[in-house]
Order: C-alpha cells, then structure tokens, then sequence
C-alpha cells in the first residue's frame, strides 16, 4: 500500500513538474515577443525621427536642422534596442531549456542581426550628422537612404522573432487528432477505402507529422499550431484536405479533436 501511495504521489509530482515547465517556457516566449514589440516600438520612434529631419533639411530647406538632437536620439534608442537584444536572447535560452521542442537558432539569428544593424544605423547617422554640417546634400541623401533602409530590416527582424515566438508559444499545448471520413452531403463515411493513408502538415514550420502506427487515422500529441490535414489517394478515390488551427474548444469528449474530410470516389 505505501509503495502504491510513493507511486501515486510521485506521478502527481512529475505531472505538476512537466506543467510548470511548460508554463515557464511559455511565460519565456512571452517575454521574448514583448521584447520585440518593443524594439519595433524604438525603431519606428527612430524612424519618425530621422523622417523629421530629412523633411527639415531637404524639403523645408533648414541649413541647421537639429542633428545633434537626432544622433543623441538614434544613440539613446539603438542602445535600448540592444538591452532589448539581450532579453530576447536570454528569453529564448530560458525557454530552450524548459522545451527541447523550442529551436532558438532563429530567433537568435535575428536577434543578433538587429544588433549588428543598430551599430550601423549609429555609425550612419554621426556620417549624416557630418554631411549635413558640411553642406554636402548629395552624400547625405544617400546616408539617410540607407539608415531608413537599415531601420525597416530592424522592424522586420522583429516581426519575425515575435512570429516564431506566437508559435513557439501557441506549440506549448499539444492535441490529439482523429480524422473522420464523410461524404459530400456531410454524412459518415464507413468501411474500408483505398486511401493510402494521412499527414498533417505544419503550416508555419513545413513539417509533416503522420498518423500513429496501430491507429491510422489517430495524430498524437501534435503540438499546437495551425496544420493542414489531408490524405494520400488511393487509384479511385481520395479526399479534401482541411486546415486547422488546434485549440481546446476544438476537443471532443474523449479529447479527441475531430477533424472531418470530405471523401470522393470514383
């Protein structure tokens, strides 16, 4: 009886314990997408700033626009930018290390490539500073050209970590899948078709995850996400694929979430 009890209580334990990882690593993506928002947030603030002061010089014609106001400003928000850099890097490791399912090689790709172009953007922007005292309207067009276009890789790179983090975040619950059969007029379909079998394909990571071995038509554990599922046809007959975006209130009473594909045949 005590060692039924130790059992009882240590599954009870191990489940509590996979639960709280699994809501930490889901509180780390969180952080990670905040972060993003926020150097998105920075960089269009930099950008509104240097639009102010190229519409300043080039079409109000001021030959003393404030650019000393401007490069402080750039210098103060690319280094918040790479603070925000560090947050998402060590979000993403937290995170990492709670779900082995998370690959952070991306988001660290990004994170570092923003980082690098915030150094650029600095060193762009005392050029242009520099261009404009000396009168030189040619060369700093072309300076400004390439800070805007250096400012939208940086809000793009962002949009993308915070992308993967919402899936990452999304892929912390996993379902269970079961594919029925029906016909054109919505009613079951039943016994034996020459499908040759299922697939449920990841819409955001392009992988294909296939049904479980004693149960064809049953996915497993298949983490959350939106996915198409479809079948391979058979020679005379096949059916339509559905895509889907799992979530809880799709699940049936049996915890199953029914996934119905319209079934044709020759």
């Amino acid at each position: 009886m005590k060692s039924f009890l130790y059992a009882f209580a240590t599954g009870l334990l191990l489940t509590a314990t996979l639960t709280v990882q699994a809501q930490t690593a889901g509180s780390y993506l969180f952080n990670v997408s905040t972060a993003a928002e926020e150097i998105r947030t920075e960089v269009a603030a930099n950008g509104a700033a240097l639009k102010s002061l190229v519409v300043d010089y080039f079409i109000v014609g001021n030959p003393s626009p404030d650019v000393d106001g401007y490069v402080l400003a750039t210098s103060t928000r690319q280094s918040l930018i790479e603070t925000l850099h560090d947050d998402v890097v060590a979000a993403i490791g937290q995170a990492t290390a709670l779900d082995s399912y998370i690959n952070p090689v991306n988001i660290q790709t990004w994170a570092a490539q923003i980082e690098g172009l915030g150094d650029e953007i600095i060193a762009e922007s005392t050029n242009l500073r520099n261009q404009i005292l000396a009168g030189d309207a040619t060369l700093a067009n072309a300076t400004a050209l390439a800070i805007r276009a250096d400012l939208a890789s940086q809000y793009d790179l962002a949009r993308r970590i915070t992308r993967e983090a919402t899936y990452y975040q999304q892929a912390q619950v996993a379902y269970d899948v079961r594919i029925l059969l029906v016909d054109n007029a919505g009613n079951p379909v039943t016994g034996s078709t020459g499908l040759m079998g299922y697939y449920a394909y990841n819409e955001y990571t392009g992988a294909y995850v296939y049904p479980d071995y004693f149960n064809a038509n049953e996915f497993s554990d298949i983490r959350g996400g939106t996915w198409t599922f479809g079948s391979y046809p058979g020679y005379f007959d096949g059916a339509s694929s559905r895509r889907v975006t799992l979530r809880p209130a799709l699940a049936g009473p049996d915890g199953f979430i029914p996934v119905e594909l319209v079934y044709w045949s020759e």
